[in-house]
């Protein structure tokens, strides 16, 4: 199986000069198809994230992704433009929630895709929250920004719906709650495929 990426530290470690040690592991484990998902989300999540996930999917030498997410959370566009690379991999994928997937990290495991499997250690955990929104300008442009976090809200409440075995009866429950879900509760509820 060929590598997306070649990592030789060797020129750089005879100049005295080492990388930090996390981008050292993010572009060890990229050469063996793996993607860290280690922080919040956010725009910069294209180029750690969605691009790789991307690259490693058309390479036709690539037989497996391994994706590895501990994160609070984050940018629900950034998630979701990641949300929509998942749902369309034809590479198989395994995606495992290491510690907390928590907010848009747990929005994550919720994708789904037969060429996807999701995985969480015993101890994980996961949260379902409504997102956070900044507002500030003009009353009016307060206003649509408002108008608008209520429709994507909607959106965000059906992609659950669908995604899960969380019903419209048990989402009126939760939805204006921080609802925290241990491993058990995120194999229950369809978040997850299997507890490693």
């Amino acid at each position: 199986m060929a590598n997306v990426i070649e990592l030789d530290l060797t020129d750089i470690m005879k100049q005295g000069n080492l990388p930090e040690p996390d981008i050292y592991q993010y572009y060890k484990n990229l050469s063996n198809n793996t993607i860290i998902i280690n922080y919040e989300i956010d725009t910069d999540f294209l180029e750690w994230g969605i691009l790789p996930l991307l690259d490693m999917d058309k390479n036709p030498d690539v037989e497996h992704i391994d994706i590895i997410i501990s994160s609070p959370g984050g940018d629900i566009y950034s998630g979701f433009a990641f949300v929509s690379i998942l749902e369309s991999l034809k590479t198989p994928t395994t995606l495992r929630v290491i510690g907390m997937a928590a907010s848009m990290g747990t929005l994550i495991a919720m994708a789904k895709n037969p060429n996807l499997h999701v995985v969480c250690d015993k101890w994980s955990v996961g949260l379902i929250h409504s997102g956070s929104q900044c507002m500030e300008g003009s009353v009016h442009s307060v206003k649509d920004t408002f108008r608008f976090s209520e429709k994507y809200e909607e959106k965000i409440k059906q992609y659950i719906l669908s995604h899960t075995k969380i019903d419209e009866e048990l989402y009126s429950k939760i939805e204006r709650y921080e609802w925290w879900l241990d491993a058990d509760d995120m194999l229950k509820y369809g978040i997850v495929d299997e507890i490693i």
